[in-house]
């Protein structure tokens, strides 16, 4: 069933940690008659007014807040002209609502189609504040293997932080999730697993389009033979994967990529979360490895030590 107007009223939203599979379902949804979602905004990340002027932000900030969005590399990655979105910007309230807007309006003008939504992962952490905003949208969080997560991480060139870090990023983000998903209605928020998007597809997307409010079409199985990308050709690297068709040689990775000393810190900082949601540790590490578990403690100060010093 569709809910024709619904964009209208409010967009919807795609979450999750990095190398979690925000852009595989992007591509998906994308694929549809009806939806469309521009590249990464970052927008309640990096440029809510909130942030730095107040919501709606004073007459006299518009002008900076302007400059400095129309500056960022989150517009220029969009690719629209500014006298497609300034305009309604200016002439709105100065409410984050009205400056969000404007950008999702001038996207669902050039797409042609009915409704927009918006991909940037780290909004997870923004989901209290969006729907402040938009108290209507739906929020999906994609989520994933956190070893393989880790392991995807180790090969991105954007990438920072230890094995250490990013677990300790995904458990933060995950137990933050589960607690939502307790919190919100389920009509508002939902879950997906990316294995479970990944070798169940047609199930998974029939129950986040029925959750959208729209029917499930076939063309979004074949996301990888769709029109544009969805991403910049700087990114191809490791979004490009979404041009193929869907694989499951990236679940279980990790065992090919991370060493099992790398593999127990994983299990042994984000266990207790891995197991709400499914994953089952492999090394033992509620009990095993008290050497690894000095070494990594002696890591960490040393990593800690040389951030403080600047090195």
């Amino acid at each position: 069933m569709s809910h024709a107007g619904q964009w209208e009223s409010e967009p919807f939203f795609i979450v999750g940690t990095g190398r979690s599979g925000t852009t595989l379902l992007q591509a998906m949804l994308t694929s549809h008659s009806r939806l469309d979602i521009p590249p990464e905004t970052k927008f309640f990340q990096r440029h809510d007014p909130a942030r730095s002027g107040g919501d709606p932000l004073p007459a006299g900030r518009l002008d900076v807040w302007l400059t400095d969005y129309f500056a960022s590399q989150d517009w220029l990655d969009l690719g629209l002209e500014r006298d497609e979105v300034e305009p309604a910007m200016r002439a709105g309230d100065r409410s984050a609502r009205s400056l969000f807007e404007a950008i999702l309006s001038a996207w669902r003008a050039r797409s042609g189609k009915p409704r927009i939504g918006e991909k940037s992962p780290l909004h997870c952490r923004c989901v209290p504040r969006i729907l402040e905003v938009f108290p209507q949208a739906r929020i999906i969080h994609i989520f994933r293997d956190p070893r393989d997560v880790v392991a995807s991480m180790r090969g991105m060139e954007w990438t920072s932080g230890s094995v250490r870090d990013q677990a300790r990023n995904w458990r933060k983000i995950l137990d933050e999730h589960l607690r939502l998903s307790a919190d919100l209605p389920a009509s508002t928020y939902t879950g997906v697993r990316f294995e479970t998007l990944v070798e169940q597809p047609e199930t998974e997307l029939r129950r986040l389009c029925a959750f959208l409010g729209e029917s499930f079409e076939p063309e979004m199985l074949r996301f990888h033979e769709r029109g544009s990308s969805g991403f910049h050709e700087r990114e191809a690297a490791w979004k490009g994967g979404t041009r193929r068709p869907l694989s499951s040689a990236s679940i279980g990775r990790y065992r090919g990529q991370l060493s099992p000393r790398q593999i127990a810190l994983v299990e042994r900082i984000a266990g207790p979360t891995m197991v709400k949601l499914g994953y089952q540790p492999v090394s033992g590490w509620r009990r095993h490895h008290p050497l690894w578990v000095t070494m990594d403690a002696a890591s960490h100060a040393v990593r800690k030590t040389r951030r403080n010093l600047g090195a």
